[in-house]
């Protein structure tokens, strides 16, 4: 059976330069947040970091993800993301700030979402907190005892490598994960799977949610609870992130960029981690690209902080805002 892997990433050229803070609104995230207090390494190399307490009805949210210079989340010729930091060969300490940068959010969340095609696309990814360091001050600053829980989203089950790494790590890792399908995917997954997996649900309103039982998250370590939600092969997401928030997952890191863009949709996306690394990739594989927003009607977004590492990286972490109008009628200039 697989072990988690932990390794310390190196730091002495990490630091990363914040150049713009929104610090009215980040004080009063602060003054709303469950934490208080930052883990010692994000305050030395990146920046105080809080986050607002979840709405009652959901997890609060947050997705990470690493773009080229050109909107691109991966190359044509590999479609693994984490190549886009990976081999900007500029700057390969800027690269590991992205993958450290990763790894604090998800320090911070109590959940990890992944899309089952990134199983299929990084054979050996899984969803815990990498980094040693930020590991120990999880725990000791933030009081989270166990890793973050890995949350699967599948439309139907049939997208699921049940022989990925993932799956077949050695339970004494105490490491939790979860399926998150449809009825018609938890039917495909109890016929298909040789895996052992509990089935919650189907919830197909908050109500039945509120009558079930949901039983404790982080116990047998060798099952994989398929959370079942929606109707057909349609979950439902304000379903599925009610009764993760009643499962305690108060904090979710969202890391499947096609359900980012789906929760962007939904408006229930808070904020988005987005970094930038100086390369040009071509292509298609832009994130949201085979959704669609009016253009009188999108969300958008502030920045909360704006950091660069030397000159081939951008960190941003930005708040999203919706149902934002036009108050300004810019249609006597003619572009």
């Amino acid at each position: 059976m697989n072990e988690l892997v932990f390794f310390e990433i190196p730091k002495q050229n990490l630091k990363i330069q914040i150049v713009k803070k929104s610090n009215e609104i980040l004080e009063q995230i602060r003054k709303e947040s469950a934490e208080t207090a930052v883990m010692p390494d994000v305050a030395q190399y990146y920046t105080d970091i809080y986050f607002p307490k979840a709405p009652s009805d959901r997890p609060y949210t947050f997705s990470s993800i690493v773009l080229s210079s050109d909107g691109k989340m991966a190359y044509g010729d590999n479609p693994s993301g984490p190549l886009i930091a990976k081999n900007n060969f500029l700057d390969p300490d800027g690269s590991l700030g992205d993958f450290w940068v990763l790894n604090v959010l998800r320090a911070y969340a109590d959940g990890i979402i992944i899309g089952a095609r990134t199983l299929l696309s990084e054979p050996g990814i899984t969803c815990h907190v990498y980094e040693e360091r930020l590991t120990r001050q999880r725990r000791e600053v933030l009081g989270k005892k166990y890793q973050p829980c890995g949350v699967i989203v599948s439309l139907d089950g049939t997208d699921i490598p049940f022989d990925h790494y993932i799956f077949d790590v050695d339970p004494k890792e105490e490491y939790k994960l979860v399926i998150a399908t449809s009825p018609r995917g938890a039917e495909y997954i109890m016929a298909n799977s040789p895996l052992k997996h509990p089935v919650i649900g189907p919830f197909k309103t908050i109500e039945d949610v509120d009558h079930a039982d949901l039983g404790e998250l982080y116990t047998d370590f060798n099952a994989f609870p398929v959370i079942v939600t929606g109707q057909g092969e349609n979950p439902d997401t304000k379903v599925l992130m009610y009764a993760l928030k009643k499962w305690g997952l108060e904090k979710l890191c969202i890391e499947a960029p096609s359900y980012c863009t789906h929760l962007l949709q939904q408006g229930m996306l808070d904020e988005y981690f987005i970094n930038y690394s100086m390369v040009f990739a071509g292509g298609q594989k832009s994130p949201g690209y085979a959704s669609e927003f009016g253009h009188m009607d999108h969300p958008h977004a502030d920045f909360l902080t704006l950091g660069i590492h030397e000159s081939n990286f951008i960190f941003t972490r930005q708040k999203i805002r919706y149902g934002v109008t036009n108050e300004t009628d810019l249609s006597g200039y003619k572009y």
